[in-house]
């Protein structure tokens, strides 16, 4: 039963590896976004996100004894993992974000669900695991099922704060639309509708 566990606590502790991860990259997007209605709502995720993980840490080290390696985690976690860190990286490297790169870095982290989604599913996964692992790993269940019902109520949270800070960019964007100078001519054809004295056969 040791190996078992051992396993799902490397398995935790790897979960918790990428919500630190999450935590970094949210807290980064809120802190050098120009748009300033979504600072909190990204700093909101990242703080919890950041706190996911160290319960996720606490929890792992009551089930087993966690030897998590970065390349097995990766491994375990995938596209989802890479994502984060592609994201990443760029982030902690620049002075601002624009509007439009906080758009593709979100979009890029749902085009494979996000790492909010696969936490979700993760979540609710062990939710029906928490009555076994309290069994064989000497947990209180109410404490395991309390964590775990927190962390879904609060990733379902992040899940509507993302279409909220999608529904303020596409807001800002449409405005910012509305402020650029309309030009005469509007289509193709009209900068070749034929002058007055081409009509009438005169010479310029």
């Amino acid at each position: 039963m040791s190996n078992d566990a051992d396993g799902i606590a490397d398995f935790l502790s790897c979960l918790s590896g990428l919500e630190h991860k999450n935590g970094l990259l949210f807290e980064f997007l809120s802190k050098k976004t120009t748009l300033q209605s979504v600072k909190p709502l990204l700093l909101k995720i990242g703080q919890d996100n950041e706190k996911h993980s160290k319960q996720l840490q606490e929890i792992s080290e009551k089930i087993g004894n966690p030897k998590v390696k970065t390349k097995e985690c990766k491994r375990k976690l995938s596209v989802v993992c890479e994502n984060t860190e592609r994201i990443l990286k760029p982030i902690t490297e620049k002075e601002t974000i624009s509007v439009t790169e906080l758009s593709d870095y979100l979009e890029i982290l749902e085009s494979t669900g996000g790492a909010a989604q696969y936490l979700l599913v993760q979540a609710e996964t062990f939710l029906f695991m928490s009555r076994e692992i309290s069994k064989f790993y000497g947990m209180s269940g109410n404490e395991f099922s309390e964590f775990l019902n927190d962390m879904v109520r609060e990733i379902e949270e992040h899940i509507l704060l993302l279409e909220e800070i999608k529904s303020k960019i596409e807001e800002h964007q449409n405005k910012w639309k509305k402020k650029q100078p309309q030009f005469k001519y509007q289509t193709p054809d009209a900068w070749f509708m034929p002058s007055h004295s081409q009509k009438t056969g005169h010479v310029i």
